[in-house]
């Protein structure tokens, strides 16, 4: 039993330095990398869930587990904010992106061969 209570807080460690990791490649744009981590840390999530349903840690256990739910819900609002800079970000690209092909669909009706 000792075992898995100490695999569990293993987990939550885990779980914690994948987040971080998530965390570090949003900051510097490596999105692709971001998005390869993802799929381990829900993994690791979906395995801790169903740890916790079975097992009851003690209290320096808990309290440890405590803090690290606090990083990791930490983590998630910083990577919330930084995914939706992006996002506005690409808002804007393809804004722009729209613009620029009206601009050229209207130049394109204008500067056509009369005739046609």
């Amino acid at each position: 039993m000792e075992k898995k209570r100490a695999l569990i807080i293993h987990g939550y460690e885990r779980a914690l330095r994948v987040s971080q990791e998530m965390l570090d490649h949003a900051g510097t744009g490596q999105w692709h990398k971001l998005i390869e981590l993802e799929h381990d840390y829900l993994c690791e999530i979906d395995r801790l869930r169903m740890r916790d349903e079975q097992i009851t840690l003690d209290s320096e256990r808990q309290v440890h587990k405590k803090k690290i739910l606090a990083q990791l819900l930490e983590n998630d609002q910083k990577l919330h904010t930084l995914l939706q800079q992006r996002l506005d970000e690409l808002s804007q690209l393809m804004e722009k992106n729209r613009v620029q092909q009206q601009v050229n669909r209207a130049y394109s009706a204008t500067s056509a061969p009369v005739g046609e």
